[in-house]
């Protein structure tokens, strides 16, 4: 079972190395890095993805990795805008 995680910046995060069996032959292979290699039959790379790659995120989902941007949290408040009432 593979578990949803959220990774900020995939090189911030610890990555345990794993493999999936495609349905059309080959694997992907995720590494340390956050590298994903896409084997075919005979163990042969026919593509790398590093986690600085646009296409990255496309083929970190397989692994249930998700990238998120960096986000900043809000300083004081917002002209207009009134606090909740609970």
């Amino acid at each position: 079972m593979i578990h949803e995680l959220t990774a900020r910046s995939p090189a911030s995060r610890r990555i345990k190395r794993r493999e999936l069996e495609l349905a059309d032959g080959g694997r992907l292979v995720l590494d340390v890095d956050g590298a994903i290699r896409r084997l075919d039959d005979h163990g042969d790379t026919i593509r790398t993805w590093t986690p600085d790659d646009p296409d990255w995120p496309n083929e970190a989902i397989r692994f249930g990795l998700h990238f998120q941007a960096h986000t900043v949290a809000p300083h004081g408040r917002v002209p207009g805008a009134k606090p909740p009432r609970w």
